[in-house]
């Protein structure tokens, strides 16, 4: 199951000032993590080979290393993809757990006073895929 260390956090992240997509070496490269740093600290979703479970560690100070994919990876700055959620605050993260009881996706509500952006990584066979949640009205 999916280790989660993140119940250390602030219970309210502010200031997004960047995000990394750590991506694994292969033809095409494939997520398998994701880091934000918020004012607070670093926050990581990785995703764990072994049982397609997501590991979601948070550290004041410092990156968390990867635990699984350290040595045939590579990290991509993203911030000029997401320069629209930079400086934002997350008040809301999940980890997701599905009908067999793997804690296998966290998702991470991203907003400022005016608009809010929630991002959702699913682990499926060995990597991220990154979903955008959109606001579905009431019929």
């Amino acid at each position: 199951m999916a280790r989660d260390s993140s119940s250390a956090v602030q219970p309210v992240l502010t200031d997004l000032a960047e995000i990394v997509h750590v991506t694994y070496l292969d033809d095409p490269p494939w997520l398998v993590s994701v880091q934000f740093r918020f004012d607070e600290g670093y926050l990581q979703v990785e995703v764990d080979p072994d049982d397609d479970t997501v590991e979601v560690p948070f550290d004041p100070r410092h990156r968390p290393p990867l635990h699984h994919w350290a040595s045939r990876s590579v990290p991509r700055q993203m911030n000029q993809r997401y320069a629209d959620l930079l400086g934002r605050t997350s008040a809301w993260r999940w980890l997701l757990r599905n009908q067999q009881q793997y804690e296998d996706g966290f998702q991470i509500e991203l907003s400022t006073p005016s608009s809010t952006t929630a991002l959702q990584y699913l682990a499926m066979a060995s990597r991220l895929d990154l979903r955008h949640v959109n606001h579905a009205p009431m019929p």
